[in-house]
């Protein structure tokens, strides 16, 4: 069952109530966003395209794509689905159209450096690749980024659609800074109502005990607002119990696997020995069948694990490009210690964790992803598409790899009636890809338009722009 079906009532009183933003005009492009887009028309054909709609259905061939205003007037075979008349027509033969990514686990901040930088560059680099709706899972500079959202929204700054959460919660008196603690149900409050009106609508909370996750999911859905977590110390099946809007990283953070787990406490080398867990093991099907029976999503972030794993992880030339000079040789650095076995993660356990995830989707479950940008090279947008690859490689077909980053993602946000698939009605959130990433899934990476509300940018100017920005000071 969907955790739709547990949703607070204020929340899906808030979705009714913004369902009529959709069926607006194509919203106006502004000067300071014009020079990246290349489709600016009221009505536009996309034609000979193979079709992955993010549904799981298998791939069609030769599908024509009418975008009229911001939404997606009409989509069929070619030969049954007629052109208007003075539309602007795009032959994409050789070409691939997904839904927008849907993205649940996304930073606007480079961390993993020695200084924590803002990264407005990532909101360019997002859309470059595809991400037209994207979750920030808490922030360590939560002002820029809710000044960031800001300017997109204003039309000033090109980029997804984001959903913030605001700084990470944690246990203890802290009040300021990029961690905030939480030391009771009335501070938990404070702490929601402030960030909601500062545009919050989700909130991270960071390994703390039962207490602190119950207290902010308590504050969170009187408001309609949901809740997430990178948990340790409270168990996967713990946190669903409690109602917890979406779990994140999977496996690498379900720590109730971990023999002589006490309550409230985080194991010592928790990752290391999750590394020795028998995936096929009684006890953890039960948990995860358990997990997904609780209607509670699951966020994959299998592709930032992978930057971790010596022999994998890769400083390709394309991401290097993106860097500043000082985040380059920080990075060239992170890199290097990957060979110092605590900061590495065993190629073992990025085995479990894709084993993990096909067997909570087998019993049920729902699985978004996000990227996790971090300072071992892997970015925003390049990430996104990364976990494509290695959803593929953990045994899921193409098809149901895109409905992971498209359709699932908006199903956790409950905005599945508007975006997440190509279909009749909903926002014209599109990617033209070069190739066939069904066929061969590293061709995913050829993004050449991405449609945002039926504006299609430049995904080659939005990258050229970001070249080098990354990781400035």
């Amino acid at each position: 069952m969907l955790n739709a079906l547990r949703r607070p009532p204020l929340a899906l009183l808030a979705l009714l109530l913004a369902a009529p933003a959709f069926a607006q005009p194509r919203p106006s492009v502004t000067p300071a966003v014009r020079p990246f887009v290349a489709v600016d028309a009221p009505v536009v054909a996309l034609t000979h395209v193979r079709l992955v709609d993010g549904t799981g259905a298998p791939a069609r061939e030769d599908q024509t794509i009418i975008v009229r205003g911001g939404r997606i007037d009409a989509v069929g075979p070619r030969a049954t689905t007629p052109v208007p008349s003075g539309a602007q027509v795009l032959d994409l033969t050789g070409h691939t159209v997904i839904p927008g990514l849907v993205s649940l686990h996304e930073h606007t901040y480079f961390g993993g450096l020695r200084r924590t930088v803002p990264m407005n560059a990532s909101a360019y680099l997002y859309l470059a690749f595809g991400v037209t709706t994207a979750m920030t899972a808490g922030s360590q500079l939560p002002e820029q980024e809710v000044e960031l959202k800001r300017g997109i929204d204003a039309g000033e700054i090109p980029g997804p659609r984001l959903h913030i959460a605001g700084p990470y919660i944690v246990a203890g008196t802290r009040r300021t800074g990029p961690f905030r603690g939480v030391d009771s149900p009335e501070e938990a409050r404070r702490f929601v109502d402030e960030w909601a009106g500062r545009g919050a609508t989700w909130f991270k909370v960071m390994s703390g005990p039962r207490d602190v996750l119950r207290w902010t999911i308590d504050a969170a859905h009187a408001r309609g607002l949901r809740v997430t977590g990178h948990l340790c110390a409270v168990t996967f099946g713990e946190a669903a119990r409690m109602g917890i809007d979406a779990l994140q990283h999977g496996f690498i953070t379900a720590s109730e696997y971990v023999p002589g787990k006490q309550p409230d406490v985080c194991p010592r080398g928790n990752q290391r020995d999750q590394a020795d867990v028998d995936v096929a093991s009684p006890a953890v099907r039960e948990s995860v069948r358990r997990i997904a029976a609780s209607g509670t999503p699951v966020v994959s972030t299998l592709g930032v694990y992978e930057s971790f794993v010596p022999g994998r992880a890769r400083l390709d030339s394309a991401v290097l490009a993106m860097l500043a000079p000082e985040a380059r040789a920080e990075v060239e650095e992170n890199h290097a210690q990957l060979a110092v076995a605590a900061f590495n993660v065993p190629e073992r356990l990025l085995a479990k964790m894709m084993a993990w995830e096909r067997m909570f989707v087998a019993e049920g479950g729902l699985l978004a992803a996000g990227s996790d940008p971090w300072g071992t090279g892997f970015l925003p947008g390049f990430g996104n598409l990364r976990n494509y690859e290695l959803l593929v490689e953990a045994g899921f077909t193409p098809e149901q790899a895109v409905q992971v980053i498209t359709l699932n993602g908006a199903r956790v946000l409950g905005e599945d009636g508007r975006i997440g698939s190509v279909a009749q009605g909903k926002a014209a959130d599109l990617v033209v890809i070069r190739g066939d990433p069904v066929a061969d899934p590293s061709q995913v990476y050829g993004v050449t338009l991405v449609f945002r509300d039926g504006v299609g940018y430049d995904s080659a100017r939005l990258r050229e722009f970001a070249r080098g920005k990354v990781g400035v000071y």
